[in-house]
């Protein structure tokens, strides 16, 4: 989240409101101290995998599979060589992982792919719902959105996805439809879908179709409205609800460990 005192705006991101699902605390922490972030070898192995795809899309799909993982390779050396949290994936296998992936993609899920689209689309939208004086926008980046409004996410993950858990309360379907609904690129009825890539030399793929509607748009106008009244009225000097019950809580998958339960010694 942040706020524009000028324009009396407040920006909300998908990605902000699921950290507020994992932990208030941490959402906090993304908007105070944002220098503790950084990304992980684990993320780092998704954006270059990201950034592969991402050449083969604007390609029109004429870029070899070889040629992507080119891409995606020399991304990720150049990714592996900044600061980055390190977590229990073997460092000698990311290369066949990678290579894996790559054709879990290009074989399994890019055949399902309607080319001549839009990739890595950044949108900024008005909710329609207000805090005060403030009006509510949602911003985000689109992985890929295709010719007949279906969005595009990759996904890369150490094992499948469970569909009905996603398409009951998934908030990034949600949040991405509703901007295309708002920029007339889809219309009322949105398919999502992601394409996971699990994280082994053996491809394996799986396409997750999420339906979302205009139901699902009132909701999200309701659900961001209540969430950002109550964090403006909390303010952001103090913490906010602390949520030490997640897997995400370790000095492996949160940025912010080292200020939150690990200054307390805590392992």
């Amino acid at each position: 989240m942040r706020i524009d005192e000028e324009t009396k705006r407040i920006y909300v991101r998908q990605s902000w409101l699921g950290d507020m699902t994992i932990c208030a605390e941490r959402a906090r922490l993304g908007i105070t101290r944002p220098e503790f972030r950084s990304g992980s070898d684990a993320t780092i192995i998704g954006t270059a995998m990201h950034t592969g795809i991402e050449a083969v899309l604007n390609s029109n799909g004429e870029m070899s599979y070889e040629d992507m993982m080119t891409v995606a390779k020399d991304d990720y050396a150049h990714l592996a060589s900044l600061p980055h949290k390190v977590t229990n994936i073997d460092p000698n296998s990311i290369m066949d992982s990678m290579a894996g992936m790559g054709e879990a993609f290009y074989s399994g899920i890019l055949p399902q792919v309607t080319l001549g689209g839009k990739t890595e689309f950044k949108f900024s939208v008005p909710l329609r719902v207000t805090y005060e004086d403030y009006s509510i926008y949602l911003e985000g980046t689109m992985d890929y959105i295709d010719p007949n409004g279906t969005i595009w996410d990759w996904k890369t993950s150490s094992r499948v996805y469970y569909g009905k858990d996603k398409q009951k309360s998934a908030i990034q379907p949600t949040a991405y439809a509703y901007a295309a609904q708002y920029l007339a690129l889809a219309g009322d009825d949105v398919e999502f879908n992601y394409g996971v890539m699990v994280r082994q030399a053996a491809p394996k793929h799986q396409v997750v179709p999420i339906y979302r509607n205009l139901s699902h748009a009132d909701w999200l106008q309701y659900y961001v409205q209540a969430t950002v009244s109550s964090t403006m009225s909390m303010g952001i000097s103090k913490p906010w609800l602390l949520n030490d019950s997640s897997a995400l809580c370790s000095e492996n998958w949160c940025s912010f460990w080292s200020i939150c339960k690990g200054a307390f010694g805590c392992r």
